[in-house]
């Protein structure tokens, strides 16, 4: 008789607004093919899941941790994964990192308190006293964090049973940093029917629409992509750029859509919390740009909903992004320059059959690399690997 492995499942899920808990919702009907899945949820969680899963509160895993064969946890860099942090610090599992840098995460969850002491430990623990005195620059504004090029994910490797990325970039990084298996699981996106939202837009039917998707922090390079934009626009003045997605407080978009003169040219529609449109207005451009520079070694969702969705991509040649094949993403050096940009803007503008071959590419990607079953499959795969390393029971 087989049985299941039983797993307790940690991750910030819907309605929390992050990319990671939309990722979770697609996951979990799959991984519930291939496992006993009960979720600790660190707050409300939408009634379709309660519905399909086992779900307690995140504090009584403390009671029922016994009753699983392995604790998995989704993390990545920001403050939705604070509660699994502390839990997975207590009581450490398997780590399926969403960003290979936390920096940022546990910066604001210390510094970003006023709680300088918290962020020295964790300072001192990934550079020893050189991250005492580094931490005590930084309180005093002598220099500025070290948000991208110093992880600060030290101590979650070292508790963990073994690490997942989602890149061989990550991958090997954390190689570099552990001793503890270390694996490659592709990140999953589901194909979804689209309904193409154009006519909203009230544009003219030849329209060139270019469109950039998620959260608009600095390192997805806005003022690149407008500048590229705006100079596309000299010799296609119907060209159009959407961006979905809420501005950090740290990009001020309305003065960047002014400072490059395209005032009337841009569409700016902020947050959209339904996944349904916002897969649709991915699939009504005719190219989707997304850029990180830098990485923080993140697997872009938007991106890989775009592929998803048969849309040719323009991303930066780092990181994760740098493993998307020619055929479907073409790639802007680091750092990004608006006329390599433009170059790239105009040659899909100006080759509407490259888009389609593209587009096709894409999709087939999609499926065969990152398909559901074949990533709850890796997840299992990997987990029971470790248990048997461990000398727990075999489920397989």
């Amino acid at each position: 008789m087989l049985v299941m492995l039983r797993l307790a499942y940690f991750s910030p899920l819907p309605p929390a607004r992050t990319g990671v808990a939309d990722y979770s919702r697609e996951l979990l009907p799959y991984l519930a093919q291939r496992a006993e899945v009960t979720l600790f949820p660190s707050g409300h969680v939408e009634e379709a899941l309660r519905q399909q899963f086992a779900a307690y509160p995140l504090q009584e895993y403390t009671f029922r941790r016994w009753d699983f064969d392995a604790a998995l946890f989704q993390m990545g860099n920001s403050r939705h994964h604070a509660p699994f942090y502390h839990t997975f610090r207590r009581f450490p599992g398997i780590l399926a990192l969403h960003d290979y840098v936390l920096h940022h995460f546990l910066a604001d969850l210390t510094a970003g308190q006023a709680n300088f002491p918290a962020y020295a430990r964790e300072l001192g623990y990934e550079l020893g006293a050189a991250g005492i005195d580094l931490a005590l620059d930084i309180q005093y504004q002598r220099q500025p964090h070290p948000l991208f090029t110093l992880p600060l994910n030290q101590r979650l490797l070292d508790l963990s049973l073994g690490i997942m990325g989602h890149s061989h970039y990550v991958a090997e990084r954390v190689r570099a940093r552990t001793k503890r298996p270390v694996g490659v699981v592709p990140a999953l996106v589901d194909p979804q029917p689209i309904h193409n939202r154009r006519a909203q837009l009230n544009l003219p039917p030849e329209t060139f629409l270019i469109g950039s998707f998620g959260q608009i922090t600095a390192a997805r390079q806005m003022d690149v992509a407008l500048s590229a934009f705006a100079h596309l626009r000299q010799t296609m003045p119907r060209a159009h750029y959407l961006i979905v997605g809420e501005a950090h407080p740290e990009v001020n978009l309305p003065a960047l859509i002014a400072a490059s003169g395209l005032d009337g040219a841009v569409t700016h529609l902020g947050f959209v919390a339904d996944l349904a449109e916002f897969v649709d207005w991915i699939g009504s451009v005719d190219v989707v740009i997304n850029l990180r520079c830098p990485t923080a070694g993140e697997t872009s969702a938007t991106a890989l909903r775009a592929l998803a969705a048969g849309c040719p991509l323009i991303v930066s040649d780092a990181g994760w992004y740098a493993e998307l094949p020619d055929e479907v993403a073409l790639k802007v050096p680091t750092p990004p320059y608006s006329d390599a940009l433009f170059r790239l803007l105009q040659t899909l503008a100006q080759q509407p059959g490259q888009r389609q071959a593209m587009g096709q590419a894409a999709r087939a990607y999609a499926q065969t690399h990152h398909s559901g079953p074949a990533v709850a499959d890796a997840y299992v795969s990997f987990i029971e690997g470790i248990l048997r390393q461990l000398g727990a029971v075999s489920h397989a």
